[in-house]
């Protein structure tokens, strides 16, 4: 008990040497964890904007589908499987599509693109395009042959609201189908190839072009499905039990998608880990300068009876008090800004880059900060190590006559 007091009083015997290591590690703090929290958001707000644009967190498709993009590879007895979903509450968050490769043509250039058909309703339920809209409507209107594209698409075919554009694909029976679609509504996420390459008709509208009733794929939804998708997948093969489907999860669908997701953590870590090896340095050189100036009073304690271990343990504890001072101002204030810009977002450039959004909203949760207290701590009883040995190997007879 008496060496924790000593030890918390020599913290403020220099004020000045302890309040500017203090606010280094609290400045240190505050840069590493909000450029974590910044990636972290970064990376959760690309993987929940493809999830709610078109991904979903599970689909269903036939098997073979997902790799040929094949017209004829359509779900069979579609009817059937969407009332077995339809009965489970959970699954009933579905959306049946058309999903067909054609292109699309305006009177100044033409396009490549997958046109998805949709049952606007229960698509409501599952993604949420409409957040990104410019202008227009999401089929609010009863005229058929309705499309919703991208901005940039929109840019490359000189089109705006309610312009026609013809829809080109190969139909069931290998013939050519040409419909001339009205765009009812335009919208911009933070990838330019998206929205240049998907379109979105009413898939009744694909039927009656067609004249045949068909789906490639159903979408589903459910909450913090996002984060473990196997729990619809597996309620999914469970409730329809059909071996000629395929069940995946976005995770399946776009592993790229998620290892960027997973690529976050293990980036902030290491930037965070680089900050904190770099204070580790500044604590080291200041309780070096303590232990010089303090040597002849270390070399009076140990003379008087003192225990070495003691004195040792003075110096670790008084590195941990620097070091959680300035580690709890820095986490205060970082959770401060977190909190602010979480909500109100930051934006640190004019357009969406590389697929990113270019408004930032910061996001940590609470149990990222136990680990990180803890690299804090280590920094601590590392850096306290050098001077502590030094301070322990000091004679008493000679620290006692030291001048410095």
């Amino acid at each position: 008990m008496m060496i924790t007091k000593i030890s918390w009083r020599n913290v403020w015997r220099n004020k000045l040497r302890s309040g500017i290591l203090i606010a280094s590690i609290a400045i240190g703090l505050l840069g590493g964890i909000f450029t974590m929290a910044a990636i972290n958001g970064m990376m959760e707000s690309k993987v929940e904007e493809t999830l709610i644009t078109e991904l979903a967190n599970a689909q269903i498709h036939k098997k073979g589908f997902e790799v040929t993009n094949n017209f004829s590879d359509s779900i069979p007895q579609f009817k059937t499987i969407l009332n077995k979903l339809d009965s489970d509450s959970i699954l009933k968050i579905n959306s049946p599509r058309v999903v067909i490769n054609g292109m699309g043509s305006s009177a100044n250039d033409s396009q490549g693109l997958k046109i998805i058909g949709i049952d606007p309703d229960k698509e409501r339920k599952v993604t949420d395009i409409e957040k990104f809209f410019k202008e227009g409507d999401y089929f609010e209107g009863k005229r058929k042959n309705q499309i919703v594209i991208g901005a940039s698409l929109a840019k490359k075919l000189k089109v705006k609201i309610r312009s026609k554009i013809v829809i080109a694909y190969m139909g069931p029976n290998k013939e050519m189908i040409n419909t001339a679609y009205r765009v009812v509504g335009i919208f911009s996420t933070s990838s330019p190839e998206f929205d240049k390459s998907v379109a979105f008709v009413r898939n009744k509208d694909i039927w009656r072009n067609t004249g045949e009733e068909f789906i490639h794929e159903i979408a589903f939804a459910s909450e913090n499905g996002g984060t473990f998708p196997e729990k619809i997948t597996d309620k999914i093969q469970s409730t329809i039990n059909e071996d000629g489907l395929n069940v995946q999860t976005w995770k399946q669908i776009a592993p790229e998608l998620a290892t960027i997701a997973e690529s976050g953590n293990t980036q902030s870590y290491i930037i965070l880990g680089i900050i904190l090896f770099a204070l580790g340095f500044g604590i080291l050189n200041s309780m070096t300068m303590a232990i010089f100036e303090r040597s002849r009073e270390l070399g009076v304690l140990m003379a008087v009876g003192l225990n070495r271990s003691k004195v040792f343990l003075m110096i670790v504890l008084e590195t941990i008090y620097l070091s959680m001072i300035g580690a709890a101002i820095g986490g205060v204030l970082v959770t401060v800004l977190i909190n602010y810009f979480g909500e109100h977002g930051l934006k640190y450039a004019e357009s969406s880059m590389g697929g990113f959004s270019n408004i930032l909203y910061p996001n940590l949760p609470l149990e990222s900060f136990i680990p990180l207290f803890f690299m804090v701590l280590l920094t601590a009883i590392v850096s306290a190590l050098p001077p502590a040995f030094r301070a322990i190997r000091l004679n008493p007879a000679e620290a006692v006559r030291y001048k410095g």
